[in-house]
């Protein structure tokens, strides 16, 4: 599952790169080498993390591929998911997801996060279905 965020934050990091680029086209100099190749390579490696970010769901628990790392979370941990509303512009609201787990501590899924169009988002409700099924014994 992944939430419109992770695209747009892609696309962004990819024009970095492509800055980036013209950056080490146009200026010859060794610094504009060495800062064409890091905007290059920066855009590049978050571009790709973005574009891959997701959450899965398996029979063990969720699996979150985020940008820096991957976290897996087994069912068993999971107390609830907390779907936050972040603003709304009738009747299209932001919302945001985590996971709380039972010692309390809660895990972001940024790649979640995204729209609810009349309070409704189908990425999230899975999540919340799965999270529910698996408290209640259910598979």
């Amino acid at each position: 599952m992944k939430g419109p965020w992770s695209w747009l934050l892609a696309v962004i990091w990819l024009g970095f790169a492509a800055m980036g680029a013209m950056i080490l086209s146009e200026d010859h100099t060794p610094g504009g080498l060495i800062i064409g190749a890091a905007v290059l390579a920066t855009g590049l490696f978050c571009g790709a993390r973005a574009a891959l970010s997701h959450v899965r769901l398996t029979d063990e628990g969720l699996v979150y591929v985020g940008y820096a790392r991957t976290r897996r979370v087994p069912w068993t941990q999971v107390s609830e998911v907390v779907v936050a509303e972040l603003g709304s512009a009738l009747p299209i609201t932001t919302v945001g997801v985590s996971v709380r787990l039972y010692d309390a501590t809660e895990v972001e899924l940024p790649a979640l996060a995204g729209f609810a169009v009349a309070g409704h988002n189908r990425r999230v409700q899975r999540l919340v279905d799965a999270a529910e099924r698996r408290r209640a014994g259910k598979g």
